[in-house]
């Protein structure tokens, strides 16, 4: 099976491009630069692939990468040349310059805290005038560091986004506080809201509507900015697309790994994407076969036909999931069993470390009938469930009770159960030592699993999370 291949900088490449890139040139060419040069051979740019031959049928699209999102905390900031004229300072979020004679086209700006070390690296190898900064979209591990370009924003760059980048913004600036402190600041505990805020003043001077495209040309290299329909981190997705060279640069419209179950619902907080409009802006990047994908997070991909070949997987899975969700709603399923029972088949299982297949399904459902799910009348109305939670421990005389029955759901396999009904007993007032030892048994368990299955860096991120906070609460009763 043909699967892509690693570098020694971890650059993923297609196995029959190997031959031609061991005989380029690789070194560092300045402080924290990793050069290397090539394009696919096997695919030229400007020729179509063939995707009726045995060797397309072989390409092996990997069901799970080695990267997760965490992992962004600890990539260091440096200068990688793609080419002679384009250039990656990597970092949590990448920053792209693309050199020409008249002047340089930045594309996204990093994360704020890094973003003056990516932009002296990369001004030192470009040109003394910057025209264009283009923001993928609006979350700040791509716009974040729009401060550090502000003297070329001032000499006159044009500032270009998705038409909806100033609608993401703003709602993305409005919820900040709330999302940081509650739920984003869990998953990333190391970065306060602080860090993130500062750069949402900055407005586009030119913005791309999804049905027409923004061509322009700087210094003899043609440029097209394509405004997705929608994609895996939101609806204000913008590609720079190079023609003639074969490259995209996509921000985070994929999300952070590649291949991957896209995030149609994130955890940490957000509006759910639309998968018919994320499906339908990857047909265009599949019929644009790039020789090379460059995205914000991690490294460059490449290889032509592999390329188009994950891409159709990604494609293909979104729209597969999507099918069976609608079939079981008019089926009269409820959304938990299909969440439960909504599988990829093998030939579309890619990596669930970011995007997961079941909370997909719940958020196609909710994208398509809203929060209602007509089974109980009461979710219309202000009273939650667990209002009347302490109601039903004085009606089973007491918290031990229900502990005692947690504790026989978990020995028999079923610790979300155990765990709901934990949830009922502490409304009664602070866990007891039994319940909190209980606790910590079953999301310890619960984090065991979802590390050995998917490592889906949200649910481990909270589960974690949740694991420290059960721990503290023990800790406080022994004091």
């Amino acid at each position: 099976m043909i699967r892509p291949s690693t570098l020694s900088m971890g650059r993923r490449v297609h196995p029959y491009v190997l031959p031609l890139l061991l005989v380029l040139f690789l070194g560092s060419t300045h402080l924290g630069c990793v050069s290397l040069s090539g394009v696919d051979s096997a695919v030229a740019v400007g020729s179509r692939v063939d995707t009726t031959t045995a060797e397309y049928a072989a390409i092996d699209v990997p069901k799970d990468v080695d990267e997760r999102a965490r992992d962004l905390m600890k990539a260091p900031i440096e200068l990688v040349s793609i080419n002679d004229f384009v250039f990656m300072a990597r970092g949590v979020g990448n920053v792209f310059l693309i050199k020409t004679e008249d002047g340089n086209v930045i594309y996204d700006t990093g994360v704020t805290w890094q973003a003056e070390q990516q932009r002296d690296l990369l001004l030192a190898m470009g040109h003394e005038k910057t025209t264009h900064v283009i923001v993928s979209h609006a979350h700040g591990d791509h716009n974040g560091g729009l401060e550090a370009w502000k003297e070329a924003l001032a000499e006159g760059a044009e500032l270009v986004a998705h038409e909806r980048y100033e609608y993401t913004n703003k709602i993305y600036g409005d919820t900040d506080e709330y999302l940081w402190r509650v739920r984003t600041g869990t998953l990333y505990p190391s970065h306060s809201a602080g860090q993130v805020a500062s750069f949402r003043s900055y407005e586009p001077t030119r913005t791309v509507d999804v049905h027409e495209d923004y061509f322009f040309e700087v210094g003899g290299v043609r440029f097209r900015a394509i405004a997705a329909e929608n994609s895996a981190e939101g609806e204000d997705a913008l590609l720079l697309w190079l023609p003639e060279h074969g490259l995209v640069l996509t921000g985070d419209f994929y999300g952070c790994l590649y291949p991957m179950v896209p995030n149609l619902y994130t955890v940490r907080g957000e509006k759910t994407r639309d998968p018919i409009g994320y499906v339908r802006a990857l047909d265009r990047l599949i019929d644009l076969e790039p020789s090379m994908i460059l995205p914000a997070h991690f490294d460059p991909i490449e290889g032509k036909a592999y390329l188009r070949k994950s891409l159709q997987v990604m494609r293909d899975g979104v729209q597969y999931v999507y099918d069976e969700t609608v079939a079981g709603m008019n089926a009269g399923k409820s959304v938990y069993e299909l969440m439960e029972t909504i599988r990829l088949p093998p030939d579309l299982e890619i990596s669930q470390g970011h995007g997961k297949v079941s909370w997909n399904v719940r958020a196609i459902w909710e994208f398509l009938a809203g929060w209602f799910y007509y089974e109980d009348v009461a979710d219309l109305y202000s009273v939650p469930a667990k209002s009347i939670y302490s109601d039903l421990v004085d009606l089973v005389g007491g918290r031990a009770p229900l502990v005692e029955r947690a504790q026989a759901y978990f020995d028999s396999g079923e610790g979300l159960k155990a765990l709901r009904l934990l949830d009922v007993a502490k409304a009664a007032g602070p866990e007891t030592a039994s319940a909190l030892r209980l606790r910590l048994k079953i999301v310890e368990d619960m984090l065991d699993h979802s590390v050995a299955t998917h490592d889906n860096m949200s649910e481990s991120g909270i589960l974690r999370a949740m694991v420290g906070q059960t721990r503290e609460a023990l800790a406080a009763l022994d004091r």
